[in-house]
């Protein structure tokens, strides 16, 4: 503990006004006795207060007031308004139900147009009956494998370099 001082000697001590010894208390700094009544000062431990002071200072005026703050959110609040209203952000949850329609809408594409366009296509083109299951195959291994990715896995749980052996596929020099 160290010396027990009023108002007026902390003020000296510190090298401040008691407007702001106030202020202060207000903001948290330790007082060892309220003066009840005028006249009667308030008394400080200067040990108790050095250390407070310490503190604040080791926060570098990272402490806001809960004005402050306030201030802070509303304007926080205004500014993403503002963005919002600019097209500069989008929330979350919108970029979420565009991504599962584009997602939904490829899957359609890739499964249900693309295999028989693509066989059309080949077969147009060099005269030979292609089936349409051949391309879709492919095309339905990896939207399964899309479908079981897992954002916090480091690693794919396949190998994108794997082939994927489901129907017993043949291999050359048979």
């Amino acid at each position: 503990m160290g010396k027990i001082v009023s108002k007026v000697e902390l003020a000296e001590i510190v090298g401040r006004d008691e407007r702001t010894l106030s202020r202060w208390q207000n903001d948290g700094m330790p007082v060892i006795e309220f003066g009840s009544g005028r006249g009667n000062e308030n008394q400080y431990d200067t040990q108790a207060v050095l250390q407070w002071l310490i503190q604040q200072a080791a926060l570098n005026g990272k402490k806001e007031s809960t004005r402050d703050r306030l201030d802070r959110i509303r304007g926080d609040r205004e500014e993403l308004a503002l963005a919002k209203e600019l097209d500069e952000v989008v929330v979350a949850t919108d970029m979420v139900e565009r991504f599962e329609a584009v997602i939904t809408a490829a899957k359609v594409e890739l499964l249900n147009t693309y295999p028989d366009e693509l066989a059309a296509t080949l077969s147009a083109r060099y005269g030979i009956e292609v089936d349409d299951q051949l391309i879709r195959d492919p095309i339905e291994t990896i939207l399964r494998r899309l479908s079981a990715y897992d954002e916090d896995d480091a690693e794919p749980a396949w190998d994108p370099d794997e082939q994927d052996d489901q129907g017993g596929s043949e291999e050359d020099g048979d």
